[in-house]
């Protein structure tokens, strides 16, 4: 069985509205259900959601703080005073700082940009660098992406004499900071004055360059669009049509930045989609953040030279390389860490010394989808520890960590992530408090999120009509996601892993056709994905796959469950050390087969003694090496070590089941042979008695046991002597043969059942009553 991530709710929109929208306004089926399932049920609702036009753009000056922000920046521009824009080191952040700076700098403006160091002035407004970018003539500062929480350090500024200018669009702090103008969506917090609260850092500087240019700022919407897929801001509203219209722009003149980003990812600027965007740009530009200098970011966003630009963007995929070793790297050691603690906790929480904290936010983000549970990640020096932390759905972070800030020299964030810097003294207090707080919130009762799935679709439906139809609903991404659809599977064929094992692909066999799957971050399931199960359904989206050509249609997995027994027939008369090098947890119901092969297994399995396996609570894929002593201790390891799969390798070196069955005349030949000699050597004899008697030693040496058990024969010192006048006994009574006869019907159930039949009967062990 492979139990689904999510909890699946099959989309049940209104049938009526659905159908007269297929009639009155020709839309497709698809589209008619998934604007309704978005909530969209006027004409003029759902012309602007499918037509998102610039004509559709709210006026700049809607927004709170703008009359005053272009009054002080025409100001500075004719007066010729030196403008500093200072940004943030993320992509929204670098895409706010160039926009600004570019439309300052078209306006005639002395300007100039400064992008903080995450290590060295960190986030937000810094007082020593401003007072250093006042040494050195700064007279007007503009923020971009970040400022709302600068009281203080804009107050220094104003007793300076130097004015400030805020445009932000985080979370607004009860004081506000004395500025010349501060610009935000959500402003003025009672009944804010802009129409749409939700402009990334990146859409708030659009507007404030719409608003100088006195129209809509074309020439960088491209970069509005960048900020606002990158800093995953709801593509609704306003949000949806600066995205249409930025891909619009970098699908037929992309800038060179971008293109060169685009070029080293080996990806076409034509295809460019909101998706590719927060898969290949952003990851790249947020690594200059992540590990070095941002300003590299801006001067790559800003060039207009393809040279130069190919010159930055290839700095720029070397620290994304860097970025995704170091990601890897401590995903891994985090992960091990987990696995080696001695206690369980609802939360996860891990300390790593040295661990470059550029990367602590995406490993938390990896063990909350590996582990489904809240995750924070820090590093220590050794008397500090530093990190981000990720929640799940249905889980307040934030509260419980802030009413405890006395353990934090510093702390920030929201319900769903947070930033803090600790003692390292203070980690176990830390932990303390988020176990308390998952048991306040019922953390363990918490259900799986939600998955919204549009449509039940079969193989045949994987066309390009289809393709055609869905991409009306675009752009995809936060608050409008690709629609996501359930397959219902016959089989799965040729899964193949990618890239050292952490992605999958596979054949669909459906009622109406294969399907190509690929399933990035399914890596761990291929083996089990190989079994057997009584049904299999996919949840996914619909992509289009071009290759020397060839246009066609797959599904990009998004989750999956199978129900039955999940079967992987490993069962061999051979034994070889690659089969012992899977990644498995290898369970050997013999000792002297494990103390023989317990070495040989990989690194990436575990052996495992029968006696130890019920110190574990969970195995991956149980590989049963050899044969159980009986059925019942089969079903009692089954029933007790909930398994992801079960694979039977059964190995035994002289199957039982192959030698013949000793009848009569046998027993009768070897008690004749018994009572004629004595003293039979059985160590240096033994295979001259078995061709004497033209018999096989394994049944010789089970009659022996026969006879010594019946009180036939005495075994002393190795020679073999018989009783004179023994009693009568039904030798098929005795245990020796008894075992011989049970081990045969083991050996017969288990190695040489068919599949099928295999399948059958450990799915039957596994669900027996405990």
């Amino acid at each position: 069985m492979i139990e689904s991530k999510y909890a699946w709710q099959l989309v049940a929109p209104d049938d009526q509205l659905v159908k007269t929208l297929e009639n009155d306004y020709q839309l497709p089926n698809l589209v008619a259900k998934y604007v309704v399932n978005q909530g969209l049920k006027t004409p003029e609702e759902i012309q602007a959601f499918l037509q998102p036009d610039m004509e559709a753009l709210y006026d700049p000056a809607e927004l709170a703080g703008m009359d005053a922000a272009i009054a002080r920046l025409m100001q500075a521009i004719e007066s010729g005073e030196s403008i500093v824009v200072y940004g943030d080191y993320d992509v929204d952040g670098m895409t706010s700082t160039a926009i600004m700076f570019w439309a300052l700098e078209i306006m005639g403006a002395q300007v100039d940009y400064f992008v903080p160091s995450r290590f060295e002035q960190g986030y937000g407004p810094n007082l020593a660098k401003y007072q250093e970018l006042a040494a050195n003539g700064m007279q007007l500062l503009v923020t971009v992406d970040n400022g709302v929480t600068g009281a203080d350090e804009i107050a220094w500024l104003k007793s300076q004499g130097i004015d400030t200018i805020v445009t932000d669009h985080h979370e607004l702090p009860e004081q506000l900071p004395d500025a010349v103008a501060v610009v935000h969506p959500r402003l003025p917090r009672e009944a804010p004055s802009y129409p749409f609260g939700d402009l990334s850092g990146a859409g708030v500087a659009f507007k404030v360059a719409s608003a100088l240019l006195e129209a809509p700022a074309d020439e960088v919407i491209d970069l509005a669009a960048l900020g606002t897929v990158a800093d995953i801001m709801p593509l609704v509203d306003e949000n949806r049509i600066i995205v249409a219209q930025g891909l619009m722009a970098m699908r037929e003149d992309a800038r060179p930045g971008v293109a060169a980003i685009l070029s080293i990812a080996g990806k076409n600027p034509e295809d460019l989609d909101a998706m590719s965007i927060g898969f290949t740009v952003g990851p790249r530009l947020n690594a200059i953040g992540r590990l070095d200098n941002p300003m590299l970011g801006v001067q790559l966003l800003l060039s207009d030279e393809p040279e130069e630009a190919e010159t930055l963007a290839q700095q720029v995929e070397t620290l994304n390389q860097e970025r995704q070793m170091l990601v890897e790297d401590v995903t891994n050691a985090a992960t091990q860490m987990l696995t080696d603690q001695a206690t369980t906790h609802a939360v996860n929480v891990v300390v790593g010394e040295g661990w470059h904290e550029g990367v602590l936010g995406i490993v938390a983000s990896r063990l909350v989808d590996a582990t489904g549970k809240p995750s924070i990640v820090l590093s220590s020096d050794g008397t500090q520890a530093k990190g981000s932390a990720r929640s799940i759905d249905g889980f307040d972070l934030f509260t419980p960590l802030d009413q405890h800030r006395e353990l934090f020299t510093a702390f920030g964030g929201h319900a769903g992530a947070a930033g803090m810097t600790l003692p390292l003294d203070n980690v176990g207090q830390l932990q303390t408090v988020l176990d308390e707080a998952a048991v306040a919130q019922n953390l363990s009762e918490k259900g799986k999120s939600d998955l919204s799935i549009l449509s039940q679709m079969d193989g045949s439906d994987f066309k390009r009509e289809t393709f055609e139809t869905l991409q009306m609903l675009g752009p995809f991404g936060e608050a409008n996601p690709e629609p996501i659809f359930e397959i219902n599977v016959s089989a799965v064929q040729q899964v193949k892993t990618m890239s050292d094992g952490k992605h999958i692909r596979f054949t669909a066999v459906t009622d109406q056709g294969n399907l190509p799957v690929i399933g990035f971050g399914f890596g761990a399931i291929a083996d089990q994905l190989q079994g057997h199960f009584q049904t299999i359904k996919l949840v996914g989206a619909m992509s289009e796959n071009v290759y020397r050509g060839m246009t066609t249609y797959q599904l990009m997995l998004k989750d999956l469950q199978a129900e039955g027994s999940s079967i992987m027939d490993w069962r061999t008369t051979k034994l070889t050390r690659q089969l012992l090098q899977q990644n498995a947890d290898y369970i050997f119901f013999n000792k002297k087969n494990y103390d023989q092969l317990a070495g040989q297994v990989g690194a990436n399995g575990r052996a495992i003694f029968i006696d130890d396996a019920y110190n574990y609570t969970q195995l991956g894929t149980l590989a049963l090496v050899d044969l159980p002593n009986s059925l019942n201790e089969l079903g009692e390891l089954l029933n007790f070590v909930p398994a992801q799969a079960i694979a039977p390798i059964f190995y035994t070196k002289t199957p039982t089941y192959l030698q013949k069955v000793p009848d009569k005349a046998d027993f009768g030949k070897v008690f004749r042979f018994v009572q004629s000699f004595q003293n039979v050597n059985l160590s240096g004899q033994f295979k001259q008695v078995a061709n004497h008697l033209q018999m096989d030693q394994s049944m010789l040496n089970l009659i022996f046991k026969v006879f010594l058990e019946a009180n036939f024969v005495t075994i002393e010192n190795g020679f073999l002597n018989p009783v004179t006048n023994p009693s009568t006994v039904d030798l098929t009574e005795t245990k020796a043969y008894k075992a011989f006869m049970k081990r045969r019907e083991l050996e017969k159930q288990l190695i040489y059942s068919s599949t099928a039949e295999l399948e059958t009967l450990l799915s039957d062990l596994s669900n027996q009553e405990k």
